[in-house]
C-alpha cells in the first residue's frame, strides 16, 4: 500500500506549455494501455517552470495515479547534489517506510524501493536532478509507476539508457508570454497601453521568471513601464539587473568544470546576437570540433539556447552574468581580435562572390578562395548582424584597419537589406576608424557608401554632402575609380531629386535636375576615358555600362522611353555576360517601364517577371518588391487582373516587411482591380 507524501501545491498562476502537457498525457495514456513504465525528464533553464509543469501534470491526471504522489529533492539549498542514498531514503519514506527501518547500503535501499513499488500506482517527481547518475537507482520497474525528473540539464542519458521521454521547456511562445504578463499584472494591465505592454513582453524573451518579476514591478508602479523599456533599449541589456537573478546564475556556474566555465565567459564576447561553432572556435582558440563539443554541453546544460539551426545564443537572463564573470586572464582584447579577424577572413571571399566591384585597401588571403554565390548569400543572411556588430567591436578594440575592411566588405549585401539605420551606424564606426588612421582611400569609399544609404532614405542633402566628401578625397589621392563613382552617385542624387520634382508637378525644377544628372554622368565618363592604366582593365567597360543604366533611369523621368530603352539595352548587353545579377535586374526594370510606353521592343511583363526572379535570387527584397509592383501594373494594363493581384500581394508583403511607404500604394492598386 502506498503511503505517499502530501500532494504538490497546485500552481495558481497561468500554466501554458500546451504542447508539452499534451505530449506527457499521450505518453501516459499509451503506457497505461500497454502496461509499460512511463518516464519523463523535464529540462530547461532555471525558473522556466519545470516543477510547475510536473505539478500540473499530477493534478490534471490525478486519478491515473490513484491520487498517490511521491516527491524527491535532488539538490541541496547550497546547490550541491544530494547523495544517492539520501534520495533513496526520501523515496522510501514517501512510500511509508520508517526512517529507523531503512537499509544501510544504497543497493539495499534500491532493492527495497523496487519491492515496495510492485503492483503499486503512483507518480514520483524527482526535482532538480543534477546528473543521470543520481537517478539510476531510483527508477521503479513496476508499470504502474510514473517517474518525472526535473533538471536544468538535458539528461539525454536517461532517454538512451532508461527509455525516458524528453520534455524541453524553451521560452514561452509570444501568445503565452502575453497571457502570463497580463495575468500577473492584474488590474494594472488595463492601465498600460497595448504597444507598451507588447514591448515589455518582448523584453522578457518568453522567460517566466523575467515576466513575473517585471510584472511585479510594473503592477505596483505602472508609470515605470516606459522607463524600463527606455533603460533596456539604451543599455542594450536585459530587463533585470544581474544581481536580481544572481542566485540562479551562481548555481548554474558552480556546476560547470573549468573548461566549460571558460567557454561560458568567452563566448559572450562574440559580437552579435548569436554565433556558430566556427566563430566560437575563434573565440576559444580551439579547433571547431572542440568548440562544437563545448557548445553542446552548454546547450545540454541550458546555459546556451539554440537560436536557429547551427546557431547559438545566451539566454537574456544569463548574458549579463557571463559578461560579469570575464576575468583578466581571459584576455578580452585578444578574444575580440581573434573573432573579428576570423569574420574578416570569412567575409572577403563572400563579398567577392556577390559583385565584381572595386574596393580600396588590402584583402585577406582568403579572398582568393572561390565561393559560390548562393553559398555567399546564405552566409550573409546568417552572419550579417554579427559582422555589423564586429565593426563596432573591432573599432572599440583598437583594430581600426579591421573595422574599415569589415565595413567595406559588408556594403554590397547590407545596403540592400532595408536596415538602413543599422547600416548607417556601422558606416559611422568604419569612417571614424578610417579618420583616426588617416586612411583617405577608405574615407573615399566609406563616405560614398554612407551617401548611398542617405539616398535610399531620400535624405538628399546628406547624400550629396557624403558624395562630395568622397569626391574630394578621391581627387586628393588621385583615385580615378573613387572619383568616377562619386560623380556617378551625384548624378543619381540629382535624378532622385528630379523624380521628386516631377511628382510635385514642378517641371522647371525637374528639368534643371535632369540636366545636372546628365552633366555628372558625362563628367564621370570622362574620368573613365582618361584614367588609362590607373584602373584595372575589367573596370572601365563595367563603369560605362553602369553609366548607361543611370542615363536610362534619368531618361525615363523626362520621359523619353526610346532613349531610356536604348541606354538600358546597351547596359544589359554587358551585364548579361557577367555574374552581376542585381544590375541585370535593374536594366530589365528600366526596359519594362520603357516598354509600357512603346508599341515595339521588349515585353514589359517578361521584363518585370525576370527582374523579380533575379532580385529574389540575389536576396534583394526591395528590388523584388519594386519588380512585383511593376509586374502587377503591367498585368493589370493587359486585363489580367487575377495575375496582377498575385503580383501586388507579393509586393505588398515585401514592402510591409521593409516598412516602406509603397505598401499603401500597392493597396490602392489592389482596390483598383475591383476584385
Amino acid at each position: 500500500m502506498v503511503a505517499a507524501t502530501p500532494w504538490p501545491e497546485r500552481v495558481a498562476s497561468f500554466v501554458d506549455r500546451v504542447p508539452q502537457r499534451a505530449l506527457m498525457v499521450r505518453h501516459l495514456k499509451a503506457s497505461l494501455e500497454t502496461q509499460a513504465p512511463c518516464r519523463f525528464y523535464i529540462h530547461g533553464i532555471e525558473q522556466s517552470g519545470r516543477w510547475s509543469l510536473a505539478s500540473q501534470f499530477f493534478h490534471e491526471n490525478v486519478e491515473d495515479f490513484k491520487r498517490n504522489y511521491v516527491e524527491v529533492v535532488a539538490r541541496q539549498a547550497d546547490g550541491l547534489p544530494v547523495a544517492v542514498g539520501d534520495l533513496l531514503a526520501q523515496a522510501l519514506i514517501g512510500l511509508g517506510a520508517q526512517e529507523s527501518e531503512l537499509p544501510a547500503s544504497d543497493h539495499a535501499r534500491a532493492h527495497e524501493l523496487q519491492r515496495r513499488s510492485v503492483a503499486q500506482t503512483y507518480l514520483m517527481v524527482i526535482r532538480d536532478v543534477m546528473s543521470a547518475e543520481q537517478v539510476r537507482l531510483l527508477i521503479p520497474a513496476s508499470p504502474g509507476v510514473t517517474v518525472v525528473v526535473t533538471s536544468r540539464s538535458n539528461l539525454w542519458e536517461l532517454q538512451a539508457a532508461y527509455d525516458f521521454r524528453a520534455v524541453a521547456l524553451d521560452e514561452l511562445p509570444p501568445d503565452a508570454a502575453w497571457q502570463l504578463m497580463v495575468e500577473r499584472l492584474g488590474d494594472a494591465a488595463t492601465t498600460v497601453e497595448s504597444d507598451v505592454l507588447q514591448k515589455l513582453v518582448a523584453l522578457c524573451e518568453g522567460h517566466p521568471l523575467l515576466i513575473r518579476r517585471l510584472a511585479a514591478r510594473v503592477g505596483s508602479r505602472p508609470d515605470l513601464a516606459q522607463r524600463i523599456i527606455g533603460d533596456a533599449e539604451n543599455s542594450g541589456g536585459g530587463v533585470l539587473e544581474q544581481s536580481e537573478a544572481k542566485w540562479l546564475a551562481d548555481q548554474v556556474y558552480a556546476a560547470l568544470d573549468d573548461e566549460l566555465r571558460r567557454a561560458y565567459r568567452l563566448l559572450v564576447l562574440i559580437p552579435g546576437p548569436d554565433f556558430g561553432a566556427r566563430a566560437a572556435a575563434a573565440a576559444l582558440d580551439v579547433e571547431a570540433q572542440v568548440a562544437a563539443g563545448l557548445i553542446d554541453k552548454l546547450v545540454d546544460g541550458n546555459m546556451l539556447r539554440l537560436a536557429s539551426p547551427g546557431r547559438y545564443a545566451y539566454f537574456r537572463l544569463l548574458r549579463p552574468d557571463a559578461v560579469s564573470r570575464i576575468e583578466d586572464r581571459d584576455g578580452r582584447a585578444a578574444v575580440v581580435a581573434r573573432v573579428t579577424d576570423w569574420y574578416l577572413s570569412e567575409l572577403d571571399p563572400r563579398d567577392g562572390a556577390l559583385a565584381n566591384r572595386w574596393r580600396v585597401g588590402a584583402l585577406s588571403e582568403s579572398a582568393l578562395v572561390s565561393v559560390d554565390r548562393g553559398e555567399a548569400l546564405v552566409w550573409f543572411r546568417a552572419e550579417q548582424a554579427s559582422v555589423l556588430a564586429c565593426v563596432a567591436a573591432a573599432a572599440g578594440n583598437g583594430q581600426h584597419e579591421v573595422a574599415v575592411r569589415l565595413c567595406l566588405g559588408l556594403y554590397k549585401y547590407a545596403h540592400h537589406q532595408g536596415r538602413l539605420d543599422l547600416w548607417l551606424d556601422c558606416l559611422q564606426a568604419g569612417l571614424r576608424s578610417a579618420e583616426l588612421t588617416d586612411n583617405t582611400a577608405a574615407i573615399t569609399q566609406l563616405a560614398s557608401h554612407r551617401g548611398s544609404a542617405h539616398l535610399a532614405k531620400e535624405e538628399f542633402e546628406a547624400a550629396r554632402a557624403s558624395f562630395l566628401q568622397s569626391l574630394k578625397c578621391a581627387r586628393e589621392i588621385g583615385h580615378a575609380m573613387g572619383e568616377q563613382s562619386a560623380l556617378e552617385w551625384l548624378g543619381k542624387v540629382a535624378t532622385a531629386e528630379a523624380k521628386l520634382a516631377m511628382a510635385e508637378e514642378n517641371s522647371e525644377a525637374a528639368a534643371a535636375k535632369i540636366d545636372e544628372a546628365f552633366r555628372y554622368y558625362d563628367d564621370s565618363e570622362k574620368v573613365v576615358q582618361f584614367a588609362g592604366e590607373t584602373m584595372p582593365a575589367d573596370q572601365p567597360p563595367r563603369m560605362i555600362a553602369l553609366l548607361g543604366l543611370q542615363r536610362a533611369r534619368t531618361a525615363a523621368i523626362v520621359p523619353d522611353p526610346e532613349a531610356s530603352a536604348r541606354w538600358a539595352g546597351g547596359a544589359l548587353s554587358f551585364f548579361d555576360g557577367s555574374t552581376e545579377v542585381e544590375n541585370r535586374a535593374k536594366c530589365l526594370m528600366v526596359l519594362g517601364f520603357a516598354a509600357k510606353s512603346l508599341s515595339v521592343g521588349e515585353d514589359p511583363v517578361e521584363c518585370f517577371e525576370k527582374a523579380a526572379e533575379l532580385f529574389a535570387e540575389d536576396g534583394l527584397r526591395r528590388g523584388e518588391a519594386d519588380a512585383r509592383f511593376g509586374l502587377g501594373i503591367a498585368l493589370a494594363g493587359r486585363g489580367r487582373a487575377d495575375e496582377a493581384l498575385v503580383a501586388y500581394r507579393r509586393a505588398h508583403e515585401l514592402y510591409t516587411e521593409l516598412g516602406a511607404a509603397e505598401a499603401d500604394e500597392v493597396l490602392r492598386a489592389i482596390e483598383s482591380l475591383g476584385l
